[in-house]
């Protein structure tokens, strides 16, 4: 099998290698190695950075055996119709890299799905080039987003892995490739969070190695954030990352007009938990948009991203005109909850009659919102859920600008605010899983919250409103749960 991406027929040579690993359902790139290469080639090593991911993804997406493939990715399990093009992919994508004889091969997980890959795909690695070291890093390295990652333990405990980095990981793997294995973050639950002051000044994410004609969207990542502003009770990326930090909006506008100047891409995808943390910098970056997309109708630019609700405030309406100018397209708002109570009980302090300011704006702007729901609160009932078919019954009207998003249901994670206070709040976890709790004052069962994702995903299709289908993710998560069977 040939791998298009680790192409080497010149037999060129690089210190370093970072790519994404398989399986991640995107169609536009994946950023991790983009950041990374700038950040090796500052310290006068050589970097090839790829998303292997597009390729396979794409590759999975023609093949007549997606759906034994597709399992194997999200839960290891083999089937001898596709065991193997597996063999035969993973192997090639090892000799691939081995290529280009690199020092160090960095590998970053972009969520669990990609685990089976790595520990595959790390195996052949070490069979071929036992010496060639092994990085892997991000988010699908953590059973939580925080405490320790007992996958990256494993993976180094029986030599398939010689490093792990988590956190900010900008400057804890340039330390790493430096020698410094002591810095904070590597091998490490503790780790450096960058100040603004540093992630301002990182180098822009490098694109070169990719191939554009691999992504069915010609769309571009883009990061202007990290942390959140909200202290919401169930998230555990606060407890990750304890400070908001916050890039200026004039370098992320400068970004994005390099990476046009470089690669002629003009959409951007906000990959921040919100956008609009930073209401200054927030309101610089799209003025600035706004005044460029005027002179260059032609070229104008347009992005979406993560976004939050506040109450609504006096220059509001002024704000959703300018971001329609600034070439905003889609929004995807975390309301957890259509019950206000519950939404307050969770931290997000909006009122629905700000919600449904929003909404309005939202429509009259021509920007659409993807609604993002989490079922089953600690103290949510029936009652509740009956209430948000009502909101849902009241509000039909804006049903042509939205996508709504039910996902799955309330997890208590490690070092949340629930997590610390389930005692007194009536919690009883039953089991290792996030979602395996109950509270028996108001009679919450996984099963039953479960049952609630399925009510209120099917009262809202039969009103018409657009209903994204549960990822293979979701899916996963309620299966898991319904087997609790409690």
């Amino acid at each position: 099998m040939h791998i298009e991406c680790l192409s080497n027929p010149d037999g060129k040579q690089v210190d370093v290698i970072v790519t994404t690993v398989p399986w991640t359902d995107s169609s536009i790139p994946l950023m991790a190695p983009a950041v990374l290469k700038p950040i090796v080639e500052h310290i006068g090593l050589t970097c090839l950075a790829v998303d292997f991911n597009a390729e396979i993804y794409n590759a999975t997406q023609t093949h007549p055996g997606k759906h034994h493939l597709t399992n194997f990715f999200f839960h290891g399990v083999g089937h001898l119709t596709v065991n193997d093009w597996l063999k035969d992919m993973f192997e090639s994508a090892a000799y691939g890299m081995l290529s280009w004889k690199p020092k160090f091969i960095a590998l970053s997980l972009f969520s669990y799905a990609s685990k089976t890959s790595c520990e595959w795909l790390c195996y052949y690695i070490k069979k071929i080039s036992p010496d060639t070291k092994i990085i892997i890093g991000g988010a699908g390295c953590l059973e939580q987003f925080t405490g320790p990652s007992t996958f990256a333990d494993d993976m180094i405990r029986r030599g398939l892995v010689d490093h792990h980095v988590r956190g900010d990981g900008e400057h804890t793997f340039q330390q790493l490739l430096l020698g410094n294995t002591s810095y904070p973050g590597i091998d490490s639950v503790t780790w450096k969070i960058l100040t603004n002051e540093e992630l301002d000044q990182l180098p822009y994410p490098d694109y070169t190695d990719y191939d554009f004609g691999q992504y069915s969207k010609k769309m571009m990542g883009i990061q202007g954030s990290r942390g959140c502003v909200r202290t919401c009770t169930f998230c555990d990326y606060i407890a990750n990352w304890e400070k908001f930090q916050w890039r200026t909006g004039a370098s992320i506008f400068k970004e994005m007009k390099l990476q046009f100047d470089k690669f002629g891409i003009r959409s951007f995808k906000f990959q921040d938990a919100l956008t609009n943390g930073n209401l200054k910098e927030f309101n610089n970056l799209i003025r600035l948009l706004a005044e460029y997309n005027q002179l260059n109708p032609r070229e104008s630019f347009n992005w979406g991203g993560y976004y939050i609700f506040r109450n609504q405030s006096a220059n509001d309406k002024e704000m959703w005109d300018i971001m329609a100018q600034s070439g905003a397209e889609f929004l995807s708002v975390g309301i957890e909850n259509l019950n206000e109570d519950i939404r307050y009980a969770m931290g997000k302090k909006f009122t629905n009659e700000s919600i449904t300011f929003h909404l309005e704006q939202a429509r009259r702007c021509g920007i659409k919102l993807d609604l993002l729901f989490l079922v089953g609160y600690i103290n949510e009932t029936q009652q509740h859920i009956d209430n948000a078919k009502t909101w849902l019954d009241q509000h039909v009207r804006y049903q042509d600008n939205l996508l709504i998003t039910w996902g799955g249901t309330l997890g208590i994670f490690p070092n949340t605010w629930l997590d610390k206070n389930k005692d007194r709040s009536g919690v009883i976890m039953i089991g290792n899983l996030p979602n395996a709790w109950i509270n028996p004052d108001v009679g919450s069962t996984p099963v039953l919250r479960a049952k609630w994702v399925q009510e209120l995903t099917e009262h809202s299709l039969q009103l018409g409103y657009d209903v994204k289908p549960d990822s293979l993710d979701t899916h996963w998560v309620l299966e898991q749960m319904i087997k609790t069977n409690v």
